[in-house]
């Protein structure tokens, strides 16, 4: 179906759409990041839960932070002003980069006339046993979370914990924002993660350890 789409799609668009277009196809292949463990083993004993370090994709410099605790990726594309976010279920990568200029300024960072989206992914899976970590501080979270959410108005920096169900869209935003085992623990424990357009010392402590953040401070702002 999604072929049949794009076919569609092809003769509507331009160019550029078309390469999105086409890319979402090609990560229907799933991507299984083999190294994360390693990874993770790494930040463990350095006595980290979270990770931040740069890599240099082709011509571009993409600074990233990772937290083991929400298993979740958040990528900046340096003096490019744009990013994206990768959640990972188990160690394979959800979905396709859903950001059409990030999947663009990849292209022209690899300076290649089509872009296959799993390409970034399995050079980052490459790089991961060998780059240089340190703890994501509140800035480093800010200034890269700030270009790697751009679905969801301005809201998008974790403040506190409602009691309540999610809705669908909170749901997809939360996957977005905090990753698939934040979502898991509030469908479990019938919560809402409220977001606010500033972060706070709260951001960092629940992309270091949402049960810890909740445990410690329950439903309080």
């Amino acid at each position: 179906m999604v072929e049949n789409l794009t076919s569609h799609w092809r003769e509507i668009f331009d160019p550029a759409a078309q390469i999105f277009l086409n890319s979402i196809v090609i990560q229907r292949r799933t991507m299984n990041f083999t190294n994360i463990n390693m990874f993770e083993n790494r930040m463990q004993q350095q006595n980290m839960n979270t990770a931040f370090f740069q890599i240099e994709y082709h011509n571009c410099q993409v600074e990233c932070a990772y937290s083991k605790i929400q298993r979740k990726f958040l990528f900046a594309i340096v003096d490019h002003n744009i990013g994206f976010t990768c959640s990972l279920n188990g160690t394979y990568a959800n979905g396709y980069i859903n950001h059409r200029e990030a999947v663009e300024t990849l292209m022209h960072c690899r300076v290649h006339g089509t872009f296959d989206p799993l390409h970034f992914y399995e050079f980052l899976n490459n790089q991961l046993p060998n780059v240089n970590i340190s703890e994501v501080n509140i800035t480093d979270y800010q200034r890269i979370a700030s270009q790697a959410i751009s679905a969801f108005e301005d809201r998008i920096y974790f403040n506190h914990w409602r009691r309540a169900n999610m809705s669908e869209r909170q749901k997809n935003k939360t996957i977005e924002l905090m990753g698939y085992n934040v979502v898991e623990f509030c469908e479990n424990n019938g919560l809402t993660p409220v977001y606010y357009p500033t972060p706070t010392q709260r951001t960092l402590d629940a992309f270091n350890n949402f049960e810890l953040d909740y445990n410690s401070n329950g439903l309080q702002q």
